[in-house]
């Protein structure tokens, strides 16, 4: 009786994570997506040079979608976590209804970041990297 307290709600949360993941891997993240979730991964405190000169390309790039172009411009204005200027632009993105899952999802790491990604976002951003 006792396991079943603890263990249904783990069960149904380790469920939702799984099934957000695999939403997160099956949108087909586009090729500017994909390389700013591998920049993502590797984040400590804010991105590298090199990591700032592609950053700055997909920021300006005109295949890049707006959303994109939010997470690119973030990023680049990144010191330890997303500026105060980003956050409205993030969370509006984070709740977009039109907006792809990787997107929303890379987003919401923003917001929540701490000088680096936790192991749960790396591991969100692993699948969205493939």
């Amino acid at each position: 009786m006792r396991l079943h307290k603890f263990a249904l709600p783990i069960i149904g949360a380790i469920s939702l994570l799984a099934a957000h993941g695999m939403a997160v891997a099956e949108g087909n993240a586009s090729k500017a997506t994909r390389a700013m979730a591998e920049i993502m991964i590797n984040l400590h405190h804010y991105p590298s040079d090199a990591d700032k000169n592609t950053l700055s390309t997909l920021a300006a790039s005109e295949t890049a979608s707006a959303d994109e172009k939010v997470i690119a411009q973030t990023l680049l204005n990144l010191k330890h976590k997303a500026a105060d200027t980003d956050k409205p632009k993030l969370e509006a993105l984070s709740k977009d209804t039109a907006a792809s899952a990787a997107v929303k999802s890379m987003a919401k790491i923003l917001l929540q970041l701490n000088h680096q990604p936790t192991d749960a976002n790396i591991t969100e951003l692993k699948a969205i990297a493939q």
